[in-house]
């Protein structure tokens, strides 16, 4: 059992998994909240001889029980077992954070405020004052920077004594009609581990969940009768809230003059932005960049590929003195899925995170959102949709469960249907470790266009069968940040270590299933039916196996064409082949556990029929085009008698 279990809270990217990061390490295990899809972080430390568990809740503005965030905070909150809570606040926007903390103050939850962005409010002229802070909450106020650890050893000092922390602190004073009806419904209520005050509030703001404390839901009906002169008596409450919050931030807020430089920066970045949220160059700006970051990439990962591809050359040979046959080839295709996973992982997956999360926290990422919001809704997808769509270049499971953001199925289904054409890391590292390693920086980028082709029409093709309402994009702009490397490499790791621990000994395991299915001689009986296919896709039959691995798990595409061809595939393959293969490998949705997430998002009929159509709208697109290239190539050819 944990000598201490603490929560933290805060609105999104406030820092909470920074702050994690820097009380645990990234050693934190992510798993989703019971009966939800919403993923909650969890990490255990052994501090001065006790266990404290820490546990990331998803960021929310407010607690209520709208979405499926906020429903996840408030039973993490209110219905289990913790001792204490950290709230993460942001200073540079103190009064939209302190809300929230009121709120949990409310609820008598002992609570520690972690005041971050401290450096960045100074840099904005905002000084808070944590002393007054402390004084007029009653609770421990602990300026924090998780990115350079300041702050941090204070904090879990204050953590280790979380228990001291008075329940009953700070309250609100509502006006006397509220009161009345708080005190009316306080007198009605069982006895239960949480304040009589808080349920009665929770109550008269609708929240029907804090029902089943009532000893008799009649006396809703009676206060409901009572305040008939006030029908907005949630509304009362909520701007009561607020006020509240205004009034304490400006009580220990100092506004200070700003140095030239620094009003020097903020002219920069006024003057950036104006550039990246440009109407015309913003969208400009981001496509160039995105092509810089792929161009990086394929460069990048080539060479670190070509380093760890010629030294391991040595030891598929060394197989050739095992005297066993059938054990030599088991071992020599299971290193071969392993040869791959490392020259994949480490080239590509791993640097696409590293410049994702150098994208983060630089603070271009949002802005990049903004941009592409605006060519989105040519497609009639949602602002929002942009959030989920961009997780998608990371892992399309997550993603999927990221359209819960929008606001209607409609919406969700028609942005998770584009996942069959996003390249996620699996599909990227395909792209880019197989057709750009073999075939050459241009057929890669050829295969990125032709998704990018495909991935137009069909959302176009849905546009015209779904129509959807469209919505603002509510998203904050962080402030332009300088990125800290240790941070940047601990997210790019956490992010990418499913890859290893759980992607690398499917690639082994593939290897090692192929070489048993080649010996029990039933590689023919599963690939002869499907002879049409490769057909027409032009393609010899055996590269089929790939494909059908890769419909288990996308990494397993380029582990699998390795062991059926080797590691001299240019020379097995024409370019066009190589190009049609990436095109059809890459196309539809990209692994088991994404269908998976699928069903559980859109039920059973939906997510398999998206699956099969986007599967045989990859396989017809892929071949229509080498049919396209060959009729070129044979035109040019007995036109012009030369082949290009």
């Amino acid at each position: 059992m944990n000598d201490l279990k603490v929560l933290l809270i805060g609105q999104p990217n406030v820092g909470k998994s920074s702050l994690l990061n820097a009380l645990v390490g990234p050693r934190a295990t992510v798993s989703n909240y019971p009966g939800t899809t919403v993923e909650v972080t969890k990490a255990k430390k052994k501090i001065s001889n006790m266990e404290i568990e820490f546990v990331d809740t998803p960021g929310i503005y407010s607690i209520s029980d709208r979405s499926e965030e906020e429903k996840v905070a408030e039973k993490a909150l209110f219905e289990e077992d913790k001792d204490g809570v950290i709230a993460v606040v942001d200073a540079t926007s103190l009064e939209r954070s302190l809300y929230m903390v009121l709120q949990v103050l409310e609820a008598y939850i002992p609570t520690i405020l972690a005041l971050n962005f401290v450096e960045d409010a100074k840099k904005r002229g905002i000084e808070i004052d944590c002393e007054k802070l402390e004084k007029i909450l009653r609770i421990p106020v602990v300026p924090i920077n998780p990115l350079t650890k300041k702050g941090i050893d204070k904090l879990v000092d204050t953590v280790l004594k979380i228990k001291e922390i008075p329940k009953k602190t700070f309250t609100i004073e509502y006006d006397d009609h509220i009161e009345k009806a708080i005190d009316k419904i306080s007198s009605q209520l069982k006895e239960t581990s949480m304040p009589k005050r808080f349920i009665a509030i929770r109550i008269l703001e609708g929240d029907r969940d804090f029902y089943k404390y009532l000893k008799d839901e009649r006396v809703v009906e009676d206060v409901k009768e009572d305040l008939k002169e006030y029908p907005e008596v949630a509304k009362d409450i909520s701007i009561t809230r607020y006020g509240t919050a205004s009034f304490i931030a400006e009580k220990v807020t100092q506004i200070i003059p700003l140095e030239k430089g620094e009003i020097r920066r903020e002219r920069i970045e006024e003057k950036i932005d104006q550039v990246l949220l440009h109407k015309t160059w913003g969208p400009i700006i981001t496509g160039l960049f995105f092509l810089v970051i792929f161009g990086v990439l394929l460069h990048l990962g080539n060479l670190i590929q070509e380093v760890i591809m010629s030294s391991t050359e040595s030891l598929f040979s060394s197989f050739g003195a095992v005297e066993h046959p059938i054990i030599a080839m088991i071992l020599a295709q299971g290193l071969a899925g392993l040869v791959t996973g490392v020259s994949i992982a480490l080239p590509y997956v791993f640097l696409f995170y590293l410049l994702l999360g150098l994208l983060e926290d630089v603070g271009l990422l949002s802005r990049f959102i903004v941009n592409a919001e605006r060519f989105l809704r040519k497609l009639g997808l949602p602002g929002k949709s942009f959030i989920p769509l961009a997780l998608g270049f990371g892992c399309t499971a997550p993603a999927i469960r990221a359209t819960r953001v929008l606001s209607s199925k409609k919406e969700q289904f028609h942005t998770a249907s584009l996942f069959a054409f996003i390249p996620c890391s699996s599909r990227i590292a395909i792209i880019m470790g197989i057709i750009g390693f073999y075939g050459g920086i241009k057929l890669a980028f050829s295969v990125f266009a032709t998704l990018l082709v495909a991935d137009l029409i069909w959302a176009l093709g849905i546009k015209k069968i779904i129509h959807i309402e469209r919505e603002p994009l509510l998203l904050e702009l962080p402030p332009y940040r300088k990125p800290l490397v240790k941070n940047v490499l601990a997210k790019s790791w956490i992010r990418m270590r499913d890859f290893v621990y759980i992607v690398m000994p499917l690639l082994v395991l593939g290897g090692i299933a192929y070489s048993i299915l080649k010996i029990l001689g039933l590689v023919n009986v599963i690939i002869e039916p499907l002879s049409p296919i490769a057909i027409w896709l032009g393609l010899p039959i055996i590269t089929l196996i790939p494909l059908v691995f890769g419909f288990l798990q996308k990494d397993l595409t380029g582990a699998m064409l390795i062991s059926v061809l080797g590691s001299k595939i240019s020379l097995i393959l024409t370019p066009i082949q190589i190009y049609t293969f990436g095109v059809a490998g890459t196309m539809g949705i990209p692994c088991i556990i994404a269908l998976g997430m699928l069903i559980r998002e859109f039920g059973f009929k939906k997510a398999v029929g998206l699956t099969i159509i986007s599967i045989i709208y990859g396989l017809l697109f892929a071949g229509l085009i080498w049919r396209t290239v060959l009729f070129a190539e044979n035109s040019v050819k007995l036109f012009f008698g030369w082949t290009p």
